[in-house]
């Protein structure tokens, strides 16, 4: 008798359950490998709706890591040794401090618990996993795992008209989006553009040789090829720029025969990968990766290339111009309290010279809108000081924090021109990943599985 796919999938789900639970009782080994999976494949709208806040999957297996380390004493101990040593420590409380009166003052508890969640206990928490739990080697193959499944199942939205991942969809927050008649895909994440820097936060960390510590884009060359794939199919003109920035960056940080050997593939599949692109040109498939990647051209020369394939002009202008009025009138203007954020409840909306703006396609502008200059200051403190991690890690020889750099380079750009769209989770693994390794190198400290 023939399995059902149905059958299939509860098989499959629970192999997946194995490592979690072993007679009745909950392992703090699968509750370590099940939060790194929440992270880096669950969508944040798989989850409850509870009353102050969505309990996601991300928070369920932070709380069940949480009380795993907190049961046992050295578990315990090594988990507040980590935490007191941080030097990062007095940044991130002064960011949640004005985060936490700004959202008392114009009420939103949500908000409290989003950043406490989503981003001060994943720093914390991925830092532990590092250095107590797997090791940097380790927890970085865990994450390309979960890369191969995202970049694996989101194409699939092409044909089956919708992201995969829209069935674990429990809070009614995906969104399907197209620009210019074409699909753009949306992986694990709410919006195509969310998910185009969701990947390319990480894609410089599989430009990375972690056993040899040096940079080889041939080491993981096919699933490099298939997170850019992924980036062209979500339609980002912005990400396609950082896209190509982050692999320059790390293409000539190579060693001399690696390098060697990039050079002459590229010589080889670049007037290739052109031919066929041109041959095929007036296929919609190839017309719509021609139309984000001249788009990118286009909002950086100022030209309009993008036309001759499908591109609406004036939808492009409005698109860059409105950016431009958003800042004049926001930070620049005075009818905001530049000492007293409107709160993590505030909906924007204004009419400027005939735009109706309802959207803050500027994290920095949204930071303002949200917290004011306190709020402003103090997150880029905070993003600064880890930043400063990898350098330190860099200049140290350690090549993961030249990658890294790239990730926080490349992200923060994406920032000027969009909001964090819910992925600054991500980010803040990195957060915990660098703290982690300098934690490593500083103490000492062997990893226990």
């Amino acid at each position: 008798m023939e399995t059902s796919i149905l059958d299939f999938c509860k098989i499959k789900f629970r192999s997946l359950l194995r490592p979690l639970v072993v007679n009745k009782t909950i392992l703090y080994s699968g509750v370590a490998d099940w939060f790194v999976f929440s992270l880096f494949v669950l969508p944040s709208y798989f989850g409850i709706r509870l009353v102050f806040f969505d309990l996601t999957a991300i928070r369920f297996f932070e709380i069940l890591l949480l009380i795993g380390i907190l049961k046992k004493d050295q578990r315990k101990k090594d988990f507040i040794s980590l935490l007191r040593r941080c030097s990062n420590n007095m940044y991130v409380f002064l960011y949640m401090f004005v985060v936490t009166y700004t959202n008392l003052i114009h009420p939103s508890v949500n908000t409290i618990f989003y950043w406490i969640t989503n981003v001060v206990l994943v720093i914390y928490l991925v830092s532990y996993l590092v250095v107590y739990e797997y090791g940097i080697e380790k927890f970085l193959a865990k994450i390309r795992k979960c890369v191969w499944i995202i970049v694996c199942l989101s194409p699939l939205e092409l044909i089956i008209g919708k992201s995969p991942f829209s069935l674990l969809d429990t809070l009614n927050k995906s969104v399907t989006a197209s620009r210019f008649g074409s699909t753009r895909i949306t992986g694990n994440c709410t919006t195509p553009n969310g998910y185009a820097m969701f990947l390319m936060i990480l894609l410089p960390l599989f430009c990375y040789d972690w056993k040899k510590n040096k940079i080889n884009l041939g080491k993981n060359k096919i699933l490099i090829s298939i997170i850019a794939l992924n980036i062209i199919l979500t339609g980002s003109r912005l990400t396609m720029g950082t896209l190509v920035l982050g692999l320059v960056l790390c293409f000539f940080l190579q060693p001399r025969t690696q390098l060697k050997k990039s050079l002459m593939f590229c010589a080889i599949a670049l007037p290739v990968l052109g031919a066929i692109i041109y041959l095929l040109r007036d296929i919609s498939f190839f017309q719509s990766i021609l139309r984000t990647f001249f788009s990118a051209v286009d909002e950086i020369l100022n030209t309009n290339y993008s036309v001759k394939f499908g591109a609406d002009a004036h939808m492009l202008y409005n698109s860059s111009h409105y950016r431009e009025l958003l800042w004049e009138n926001t930070i620049l203007g005075d009818w905001l309290n530049p000492w007293l954020g409107r709160g993590g409840n505030y909906r924007f909306g204004m009419y400027i010279d005939g735009y109706r703006i309802f959207s803050v396609d500027n994290f920095y502008v949204g930071q303002y809108i949200t917290y004011a200059w306190p709020g402003v200051i103090t997150w880029l403190l905070m993003s600064l000081s880890f930043f400063r991690d990898m350098l330190v890690c860099f200049i140290r020889k350690n090549i993961l924090g030249f990658v890294m750099m790239v990730s926080f380079i490349c992200y923060y750009i994406s920032l000027w021109y969009l909001d964090q769209l819910q992925t600054y989770m991500c980010m803040a693994a990195l957060f915990g990943i660098i703290y982690g390794t300098r934690y490593k190198e500083r103490y000492k400290v062997n990893s226990t599985r």
